[in-house]
């Protein structure tokens, strides 16, 4: 988290710069609001997605996002905005895994989530070329790059044998609060948005916008996914069946896939596939590398007309 702290700082200090530097010789009253909606993609990189980087996510999971915004105009080549906005990301062992080796530890922990996130985002734009003008006489295109603080609320759910789809905190698969556990993570969450985007002048009064933003968290557990198997004996008693059933689905894997049959074996009591399900084994990343989260799209924008100053006539 400290690297995506230092390159929103790197932002952070251009942001300030430009501001000082467009600041002499601007007429405030060429400032102006513009309120637009959003139509995005979301996409996660976490423990159960298969993506290599940050900047190259699994798209298999790829779903949608919505969103209204407002901007203010402030400088002319800054401007403040402020953006809430509703999606969903989600993930399947089962459906991002094949039986390759570097692949089949997966396909054998079998764990899925789906996640809706609903975001409030405050952040500094910046665009490459200035107008100094009113906004009629805007730039006609221009890239732009943004930074700021978001806040968002979520609440991962996985999917069970039966096809319903349940809550996961309150089943601490994971162990999280409970004797000899980790902490329990909160849905409740800050994030660090950084991005770019490229604007086109549609009309007098509209802007087209695409952009993407990566959300840098500081939670691993967007997916419910983040260290060690946890005591099946402890979880049951605190937790019940179903927090045992939704914490290890290597048995679930190992019944339905003959290819997983065929590669596998079964620890010593037959309740799941060697190597998972017990107390200690890996479940997660256990790197403590954070989960983000990715919201691309498009942004249409439309710009409130300054108010009339009507000439007083003598």
């Amino acid at each position: 988290m400290k690297r995506y702290y230092s390159i929103a700082l790197i932002i952070g200090g251009l942001l300030a710069f430009s501001y000082e530097s467009v600041g002499q010789k601007f007429n405030p009253q060429n400032r102006y609001f513009s309120i637009g909606g959003c139509l995005n993609a979301m996409n996660y990189i976490g423990d159960l997605d298969p993506g290599p980087s940050f900047v190259s996510p699994g798209i298999k999971f790829t779903r949608y996002n919505f969103g209204i915004t407002g901007l203010y105009r402030l400088k002319p080549r800054v401007s403040l905005r402020a953006t809430v906005s509703w999606g969903r990301i989600a993930g399947s062992d089962e459906k991002n895994s094949n039986y390759a080796e570097k692949n089949i530890y997966r396909k054998y922990r079998n764990l899925n989530f789906r996640n809706d996130i609903i975001e409030v985002k405050a952040d500094v734009v910046i665009d490459l070329f200035e107008n100094r003008g009113k906004y009629p006489k805007r730039v006609d295109y221009t890239p732009y790059m943004f930074v700021g603080i978001a806040y968002f609320h979520h609440n991962p759910k996985g999917q069970t044998a039966a096809g319903d789809w349940v809550s996961l905190r309150e089943l601490s698969t994971e162990g999280q609060g409970l004797e000899g556990g980790p902490k329990q993570y909160s849905l409740h969450q800050i994030a660090l948005p950084i991005g770019v985007g490229f604007r086109y002048k549609l009309a007098k009064h509209l802007d087209l916008a695409f952009e993407i933003g990566w959300r840098f968290t500081s939670t691993d557990y967007l997916d419910d996914v983040g260290g060690d198997y946890y005591d099946k004996d402890k979880l049951r008693a605190a937790k019940g069946d179903l927090a045992v059933q939704m914490s290890d689905r290597s048995l679930e894997a190992y019944q339905k896939d003959q290819g997983i049959r065929d590669k596998a074996t079964l620890n010593s009591d037959g309740t799941a596939i060697n190597g998972f399900g017990s107390a200690g084994d890996q479940r997660g990343d256990r790197k403590g590398r954070k989960d983000v989260y990715i919201i691309t799209g498009f942004h249409l924008t439309y710009i409130i007309p300054a108010k009339v100053i009507c000439p007083k006539f003598r």
